[in-house]
C-alpha cells in the first residue's frame, strides 16, 4: 500500500512539473499561476500549496526537477578526471538551459529576484556540493600544486557561473556571451591551482595558450 501511494505521489509531482514547463512555455512566468497550474495538471490547488508552499516554490521545485533529470544522465558517463566532473557539470547545466530558453530564462530571472535568494538555494547547494567532490578528489589525486581550501572554491566557481547566468536572464549579456565568460572563468580558476600539465590544458582551454 505505501509503495503504491509514493509511486503514485511521484508520478503526480512529475505531471505538476512537466505541466511547469509547458504553461511557461507558453504563457511565460507570469501566466503561471496555481490555479491554473492545478488546472493543467489535473489536481486539487490544495496539493500544489501542501507540496510546494507558494509559486516560488514551485519555481525552485521546477528547477531542482531538471537537475534531478541531468544527474541521472551524467551518472551514466563518467568524467575521465575530477576536474573535468566540473566542467561536464556545468557545461551540461548549461546545454540544458540552452536548449529551453524560453523556459528557464524567465525561470531563473524570477527566482534571482525573489526576495531572500541565495542563488537557486538548496538547488546551488546541490552544485557547489558537486563541484566540492570533484575539486575534493583532485587534490587527492595530488592535481593541485597548493593544499588549497576546495569548499571555498568550488562557491567561487558555482557564483561566478550563476553571476553570468543572471545576467543572461536579465537581458544584460546574450548567450554567446555567457557561455565564453563561463568557460574562461572557470579554466582561470582551476589553472590557479592545478600543477603541469593539468594548468597548462585548463589555460589552452581558456585560450590564453595556443
Amino acid at each position: 500500500m505505501s509503495h503504491g501511494w509514493e509511486t503514485r505521489q511521484r508520478r503526480t509531482r512529475s505531471e505538476i512539473l512537466q505541466a511547469v514547463g509547458d504553461i511557461i512555455a507558453t504563457d511565460g512566468v507570469d501566466g503561471l499561476t496555481m490555479r491554473k497550474l492545478a488546472e493543467r495538471a489535473n489536481v486539487a490547488v490544495a496539493t500544489l500549496y501542501n507540496q510546494f508552499t507558494d509559486r516560488s516554490g514551485v519555481l525552485v521545485a521546477f528547477v531542482s526537477n531538471g537537475l534531478d533529470e541531468l544527474e541521472l544522465s551524467l551518472d551514466e558517463q563518467p568524467a575521465s578526471d575530477p576536474v573535468d566532473g566540473t566542467r561536464v557539470l556545468l557545461s551540461a547545466l548549461d546545454d540544458t538551459i540552452g536548449s529551453a530558453d524560453h523556459v528557464w530564462r524567465p525561470v531563473l530571472a524570477t527566482i534571482g529576484a525573489s526576495p531572500g535568494s541565495q542563488r537557486m538555494g538548496a538547488v546551488g547547494d546541490r552544485i557547489i556540493a558537486a563541484i566540492e567532490i570533484d575539486l575534493a578528489k583532485a587534490r587527492a589525486a595530488g592535481m593541485f600544486f597548493v593544499d588549497c581550501d576546495t569548499d571555498r572554491l568550488a562557491r567561487h566557481v558555482f557564483v561566478q557561473w550563476m553571476r553570468g547566468l543572471e545576467r543572461w536572464a536579465h537581458g544584460t549579456i546574450d548567450w554567446a556571451t555567457h557561455r565564453a565568460n563561463a568557460e574562461l572563468g572557470l579554466e582561470l580558476a582551476l589553472a590557479s591551482v592545478l600543477v603541469e600539465p593539468h594548468r597548462s590544458d585548463a589555460l589552452r582551454r581558456a585560450g590564453i595558450l595556443g
